[in-house]
């Protein structure tokens, strides 16, 4: 019989009451008059704000966490020992599932019968002795009794006033309630009466705190008049009014989340919230449209924690699992984040059979590697228990250099929340509209070994891009004006752009501007769709404001792709030579029809593949005020993640380093199956972490593309690994984990040094003075 999964049986982890002796409990909380100052810096306003929007600062005890261990409420005595052992330090515990409080509520009148009147005092006695915090669970929207006693308080899915009922016996945990009303109320309530009832509650997780993509209850619709003067509009994605709801939405669940995080610190400073979030880098999250949160309310957790699914559904075997570790912890402003691999063969059926021992540990390695803390549900099958000991020992090993850390700044990657929702339109479309683009360029710098840091919408502001020389805007398409602005001035002053396809296309709505927000930046004018086979200069009004669903039809083609004859074109390299010869080469991807402007230069062009069709621009070059642009009109980004060639790769890093002010300040020499992230940590002292993965699968390519999932049992060790840094004060080198000290050679201000072996994971600690 297999294990239940996190999500079965978090919702009921209490019920299971373990006898446990009584101990004393810690009681160290602030009086409920203290006031905390608990927000941090200011973000990028959104539309519907009605004050400043600012991050929640993250407690210390947080910033010290790498990652939870799940299950421990469902464990025994003994087990807990051994997790917390093994370095487990925060681990949930039910207080609340949908049918029954596990406590005496005053607001929750039915009690579970299955959770005796002291278990809860005696399982948070025994978490404490064993030096383990308490992460309490609460489902946020599923809750039986509010569902039968409040009918007004459901969530109503569609545009309707009658209210959803649901047969009680054969679904007794009701239906969804809507948090954007007064059930949000009622559920800060109960939180803050378990933070006061029990005090040593260290932090709340939620499975699924989000608004559905929408609700029409009552309380929705007369806020939203109230708010806007104008009735919730029907659910349609192709609508301009619909997309400008889904932002109000999205402003009243962080309101939710703020209010929550304001009345919970002020009875205890230190509460945190380390909860599952569901807009953050896990594939199917990405495909949730219209989206559930706002992908900038990870910022009011202290810690979110992703749902790292591998499985063939996720797309397990490319780039989007390191792209999703990575974008968990950029969605956290870099600061704290967690992900959890799920240990699942496969996800059709969903399930554990045979799934190998050494792949827990290429998992966990994957996490930490892209900045994320490691969660892992701890209770496991018998035959995978001593693997999951070691992966612990592993992540022990490493802690050290694991928290108190930010990337190391070279080249940014917009990923865009807005965009993947207005523009992208469609969970079966977003894939090729939008998100082929980020994974494309994602995957060629990860194989190229490019320093690169992903960043938000929110992070388009003069001060967070000054820390960039490069700035990549794969198919930005929904970009506000206070962002064109800010993109126009971090290139005019020196930073490096490159962009492709429907870049500044859109506002933040997902509405086609009348013109392009970027054009005297990118250096050429968007005259709308290049189709393989057709040219047409116009652009049918009505089609441009709405972007339907034969834009992207019309956009896909098969091209032959040649490069100019410029000699000092960035695409003039031995290696692309190498590559292409002189003939025309196969470009299978979307194409924008551009018309670059006077002083451009036109690097490469494209036209209809065996035809004598006239060419197109494909990338175009020029400087605008003190930096450099490169613009990819044919999406070669795209193209590299959905029907790959060889030379995009060259291409897409050939124009980044093109652009680029400086060099990367970390060059690092190994196959492309070695992923690379280097961060600055600045904790009793100052140093770099370059992490090295393994990736390598041997058996990679063996099944059916549309099956591959990674079930890695055997590691090929890759050796002498060469890597550069330039402009530091290197102090001291050696390879973590075991202290081994790496000669260093310095030649000017570049310091050489090489790992001598990879196994699945290691660390390069550069010391800095």
């Amino acid at each position: 019989m297999s294990l239940p999964s996190r999500r079965e049986f978090v919702c009921t982890a209490a019920a299971a009451a373990i006898s446990v002796s009584e101990s004393s409990l810690s009681r160290t909380t602030a009086g409920e008059d203290a006031k905390a100052d608990i927000w941090g810096r200011a973000i990028l306003p959104q539309p519907f704000e009605k004050a400043p929007f600012h991050e929640v600062k993250v407690p210390a005890w947080v910033q010290d966490s790498t990652g939870a261990g799940y299950t421990l409420s469902v464990m025994s005595t003994e087990q807990r020992k051994e997790a917390a052992n093994a370095g487990v330090t925060i681990s949930e515990m039910g207080f609340v599932d949908p049918f029954f409080a596990y406590y005496d509520s005053k607001l929750l009148k039915r009690r579970s019968p299955h959770v005796a009147p002291d278990g809860l005092k005696k399982a948070i006695a025994e978490y404490q002795k064993l030096g383990v915090r308490v992460l309490g669970v609460y489902p946020p929207t599923l809750q039986a009794e509010v569902w039968e006693l409040h009918s007004d308080w459901r969530r109503v899915a569609t545009d309707t006033d009658q209210i959803p009922e649901i047969d009680l016996k054969k679904f007794p945990h009701g239906g969804m309630l809507c948090p954007l009303g007064p059930y949000g109320d009622f559920f800060i309530d109960v939180l803050a009466e378990i933070v006061t009832e029990f005090p040593a509650v260290s932090a709340f997780s939620f499975d699924g705190l989000h608004h559905g993509g929408g609700c029409y209850c009552k309380h929705c619709r007369t806020n939203y008049k109230k708010d806007t003067g104008n009735a919730i509009p029907k659910h349609d994605m192709q609508s301009e009014d619909f997309r400008k709801y889904l932002h109000w939405a999205d402003r009243k669940l962080e309101d939710l989340v703020q209010r929550m995080q304001t009345r919970l610190k002020k009875i205890n400073p230190d509460i945190a919230l380390v909860t599952w979030t569901t807009n953050a880098g896990r594939f199917g999250h990405l495909l949730d449209i219209p989206r559930n949160m706002s992908a900038r309310m990870n910022l009011l957790f202290d810690a979110p924690d992703q749902e790292f699914w591998l499985d063939e559904t996720n797309r397990g075997s490319s780039i989007v699992p390191a792209f999703g570790v990575s974008y968990v912890w950029a969605v956290s402003n870099h600061r704290v984040a967690f992900a959890e691999p799920y240990l699942m063969s496969r996800g059709n059926p969903y399930g554990k059979d045979s799934f190998p021992a050494h792949e827990i540990e290429r998992r966990m390695m994957l996490a930490l590697t892209h900045g994320a803390g490691p969660s892992l549900a701890i209770l496991q099958p018998d035959n995978l228990k001593p693997a999951v000991h070691h992966c612990l020992a592993e992540v022990k090993k490493r802690k050290p250099w694991l928290t108190h850390k930010s990337p190391e700044q070279w080249a940014a990657i917009l990923v865009s929340d807005n965009t993947r929702t207005f523009y992208g339109r469609s969970p079966g479309q977003v894939e090729d509209r939008y998100l082929a683009n980020v994974f494309g360029f994602f995957r060629a710098a990860l194989e190229e070994h490019l320093p690169v840091t992903l960043v938000n919408d929110w992070n388009l502001t003069p001060a967070d891009l000054a820390k960039y020389k490069v700035l990549v805007l794969p198919n930005a398409a929904c970009l506000s004006d206070a962002q064109g602005d800010a993109i126009r001035k971090f290139v005019e002053r020196g930073g490096g752009l490159v962009a492709s396809l429907d870049t500044g296309l859109c506002d933040e709505f997902g509405t086609p501007r009348k013109a392009p927000a970027l054009t005297d930046v990118l250096g050429a004018t968007h005259r709308g769709v290049a189709v393989a086979g057709k040219i047409d200069d116009k652009i049918d009004e009505n089609f441009a404001r709405t972007l339907p669903p034969e834009y992207w039809t019309k956009r896909k083609g098969v091209w032959d792709f040649k490069r100019g004859v410029n000699p000092h074109s960035f695409l003039d390299t031995e290696k692309l030579t190498e590559l292409l010869g002189k003939a025309l080469v196969t470009f299978k991807g979307p194409v924008a029809r551009v018309e670059p402007l006077p002083k451009s230069s036109v690097d490469a062009t494209v036209r209809t593949k065996d035809t004598q069709e006239p060419e197109l621009p494909a990338v175009v070059s020029h400087r605008f005020g003190a930096g450099k642009v490169v613009y990819l009109a044919a999406g070669v980004d795209a193209a590299h993640y959905s029907s790959s060639y060889p030379y995009y790769r060259l291409v897409l890093t050939g124009a980044v380093r093109a652009v680029a002010s400086t060099p990367p300040p970390v060059e690092v020499s190994a196959p492309m199956c070695v992923q690379v992230n280097t961060v600055r940590q600045t904790k009793n002292g100052e140093r770099l972490v370059v992490h090295l993965f393994n990736d390598v699968n041997t058996t990679a390519g063996h099944g059916h593309p549309a099956e591959e999932v990674p079930l890695r049992e055997e590691v090929i060790p890759i050796h002498d690994i060469e890597i550069k840094l330039k402009g530091y004060n290197v102090k001291e080198v050696r390879q973590e984990p075991g202290a081994q000290g790496l000669k260093f050679t310095k030649t000017g201000d570049v310091v050489t040094f090489t790992v001598p072996k990879l196994r699945v994971h290691t660390m390069a600690v550069v010391e800095l003075g």
